[in-house]
């Protein structure tokens, strides 16, 4: 956990926070995970991680380690700000990474060479950028992408290109945009996307497309051909997925936990059901490929 000893305690001139709310309650759990004879994945074992956070908004888990799960959490006695914690999964301690009373921050995610991690800070005057912060407390953090703005979700795809989920306005659909980190020019790629994004082994963007209310597709993006592809159908109402070791995807149904093999499946297949631990919806998930999977229910 020594890494995780960063706490960025920024003096703010204003202590407003514009646009921010109080979250609904979400839990996190934490499941071993193994692939039986039937290519089934089945999770055992579950450890509730959020009783520091009973009451509070606990969301967006992010593996930084085998052994350090990372998260957004928003606090009673915090008001209406978000700020980063840090689990060390084996002593069960907790790390408060940032404490800034005059912005919040999203979507703790490890940068590619693992000094810094990056996340979605909104601003004292609600404007949503993309900022990084070092692990060994060198700087205060930088915007990434000072001339991008109202960015929702991130995922870097190699250390000098990361997609996008840019928040549409004025009723205009979400949109996906690959930027550079050395021209910083985004390049749209789809509309009407879901918030879930990941970077697959082979390089290539998993995501969602929302093409109708009830159509929501699991695609890839290439980068060197800028080609997308169909992977499946999501289930009804799900759009937060994750990856396993041998390139399974999971996701969640309600209670339920379901997967995906390309070239294996023609369909998903139910591999857990969460409902026997007093689970009723899990939407974000994360996987890590020791074998540990944090769910995050409500």
């Amino acid at each position: 956990m020594s890494k995780l000893l960063l706490i960025l305690l920024l003096a703010m001139l204003s202590h407003r926070v514009v646009q921010a709310q109080r979250l609904d309650h979400h839990d996190l759990l934490l499941f071993s995970i193994s692939k039986g004879a039937d290519s089934l994945w089945r999770p055992a074992a579950p450890v509730f991680l959020t009783a520091f956070n009973r009451t509070g908004y606990n969301n967006q888990p992010s593996f930084f380690s085998a052994n350090e799960l990372w998260l957004t959490a928003q606090l009673p006695e915090d008001g209406e700000q978000t700020d980063m914690q840090a689990l060390d999964l084996v002593t069960r301690a907790r790390t408060r990474v940032t404490a800034t009373p005059g912005t919040s921050e999203y979507s703790p995610t490890l940068m590619p060479g693992g000094r810094r991690f990056s996340a979605i800070r909104v601003e004292e005057d609600g404007t949503q950028r993309l900022w990084s912060f070092p692990l060994d407390r060198s700087d205060s953090g930088r915007p990434e992408m000072p001339n991008i703005t109202a960015v929702g979700y991130h995922c870097w795809l190699r250390d000098t290109v990361l997609a996008l989920f840019i928040v549409g306005d004025d009723g205009n659909p979400h949109t996906l945009q690959m930027v550079g980190t050395r021209a910083k020019k985004p390049q749209r790629i789809a509309t009407n996307i879901g918030r879930c994004m990941l970077a697959l082994p082979d390089g290539r963007l998993a995501f969602i497309q929302k093409p109708t209310d009830d159509t929501w597709l699991l695609k890839t993006y290439q980068l060197k051909t800028n080609q997308t592809e169909v992977v499946v159908k999501m289930p009804k109402g799900s759009e937060d997925f994750t990856l396993m070791a041998d390139g399974t995807f999971v996701t969640g149904n309600g209670s339920k936990l379901l997967q995906y093999q390309p070239g294996r499946d023609v369909d998903w297949r139910e591999c857990g059901d969460l409902s026997k631990y007093g689970v009723k919806n899990i939407t974000r998930l994360a996987a890590h490929r020791s074998g540990k999977l944090v769910v995050v229910v409500q």
